[in-house]
């Protein structure tokens, strides 16, 4: 069965995205999570947009979505939010289909032992944004660190030709 788009869903969708998915939320946030063809729109605890570039990774369970932001906080802590769904109706398969379309290459690199980045290219706009992520216990400023996980991301860019 199809649902009519509230007004106030199509309002959250700025012009020039295309809006595909949507589901009421419910708790004490309400309000609605969408996915646009650039973006995921969650109402926690105040709007937020994610473009898919930025969403390392979304799950589904418990009526819920759990949303990992690809960036991490001061403390070195992933940004999570876990929202509760209403109706979800296709709303987890298409959030899914766009963080995992968005992945060009994900790739794991061994630093130093088993401990290493994991270093990721996904679709950004017109071009390719690169992420690389030092595994926990990894210092990102030791000059030797840093610089081995640059070799490794020009090694694999090289290989690519991104």
């Amino acid at each position: 069965m199809l649902r009519r788009t509230p007004a106030e869903v199509r309002g959250l969708v700025p012009r020039g995205e295309r809006l595909l998915s949507w589901s009421r939320t419910f708790g004490a946030v309400g309000g609605y999570a969408v996915a646009s063809d650039t973006a995921l729109y969650l109402p926690v605890p105040e709007p937020l947009r994610l473009p898919w570039e930025l969403v390392a990774k979304a799950t589904w369970g418990d009526d819920a979505v759990l949303v990992v932001e690809g960036r991490v906080d001061p403390r070195g802590r992933d940004h999570v939010w876990r929202v509760r769904l209403d109706d979800p109706g296709a709303f987890p398969t298409v959030v899914y289909e766009r963080v995992t379309s968005s992945v060009v290459v994900s790739e794991r690199v061994a630093l130093e032992g088993d401990d290493g980045v994991r270093i990721v290219a996904r679709r950004a706009g017109d071009g390719v944004r690169w992420t690389v992520t030092f595994d926990p216990g990894l210092d990102p400023n030791d000059p030797d660190l840093r610089r081995r996980a640059d070799e490794a991301l020009a090694e694999l860019r090289s290989t690519l030709g991104i």
